[in-house]
């Protein structure tokens, strides 16, 4: 729900190079060998093409969006493949698809190189919805189950096979929203070089005017109302209620406002002050007063560490406990 700088993004990423560098090593040999098996045909003119771009481009995995957008026109979409369903010739996307994945190692990447680059970009959170974490457990063959981070692709890997492992394309979400959004074009830029995007979000969470009164009456949290609003989109695209149902997800956390609102009835300015000064002698960051007191974190530019805090600091903020 909030962007992240490129250039610290970029940071992070030299942190990594050496890995970045191997992966990229590593897909260049699986092309070749796939290229090998590949008879000739569009799909071999494909994954040719995409040999070519990984030879040729030392810092692929790190393109910027700009980058990623332009070379996705240039080269395309994976190719079509007639088939026959249901009696009738339709055209599908081609096994080649599926084959260059493997050969890029994206599987493998969910659980061995994205949780730990991700923790350093400080995203735990689906930028997404904000509600779940972005860690699935996954069962393999022998009935074992095994941590593994969720990304969606900005430029869907179905399409584009190519870009499935390039980080910029990776949008760490929930597996939720993940298959929520599958090729819905979404107008949200996770990486940004505009500073403005960074620092405060583009979507908010706000109580009805009625809201604290209702609840303060009636004692039921089921009363509490409030609205979810987003940024104005460009014509046919989605938005965030209509793909990924963000009220229906924060419908079953009423709770959390509940206790915001009881908080907001017990600490009065005196007893701020009292907190504020019994938590100053620990000498801890201001910072960390805000977020012991509404029980996550209060700024913007902290959505993505961790669940449910954009809900949390807009409905803290509303009832005056934070500012």
């Amino acid at each position: 729900m909030i962007a992240i700088h490129q250039n610290k993004v970029k940071v992070i990423q030299e942190k990594f190079k050496v890995e970045i560098e191997n992966q990229r090593d590593k897909a260049i040999h699986r092309l070749n060998q796939l290229n090998l098996k590949t008879p000739v045909g569009n799909d071999k003119i494909y994954l040719e093409s995409v040999i070519k771009l990984f030879n040729s481009n030392l810092d692929i995995l790190n393109w910027d969006s700009t980058k990623l957008l332009n070379e996705r026109n240039s080269l395309g979409a994976v190719p079509l493949t007639p088939k026959i369903r249901n009696g009738k010739n339709v055209l599908v996307k081609s096994e080649i698809k599926n084959k260059i994945l493997i050969a890029l190692g994206y599987k493998g990447l969910r659980s061995s190189f994205y949780p730990k680059y991700f923790k350093e970009v400080k995203i735990k959170s689906c930028v997404y919805c904000n509600s779940q974490l972005t860690i699935s457990a996954i069962k393999n063959s022998k009935n074992e189950y095994s941590a593994k981070f969720d990304v969606d692709h900005y430029h869907s890997k179905d399409d584009y096979p190519f870009l499935s492992i390039c980080l910029y394309n990776l949008y760490p979400a929930c597996a939720s929203c993940n298959r929520l959004k599958s090729t819905h074009k979404v107008e949200f830029n996770l990486y940004t070089t505009n500073t403005s995007k960074t620092i405060k979000s583009d979507y908010k969470f706000k109580l009805e005017c009625n809201a604290k009164a209702k609840y303060l009456t009636t004692k039921d949290s089921n009363v509490i109302e409030f609205g979810f609003e987003e940024p104005n989109y460009s014509l046919g695209v989605k938005t965030f209620k209509e793909i990924f149902h963000i009220k229906g997800i924060y419908q079953t956390q009423l709770d959390l406002i509940e206790e915001l609102i009881i908080k907001s009835q017990i600490y009065n300015d005196s007893y701020l002050k009292t907190l504020n000064e019994n938590f100053n002698k620990l000498k801890l960051h201001p910072d960390l007063f805000k977020r012991a007191l509404v029980g996550n974190y209060t700024e913007d530019k902290d959505i993505h560490k961790r669940p449910m805090s954009k809900l949390v600091m807009d409905v803290a903020k509303d009832l005056g406990l934070i500012q």
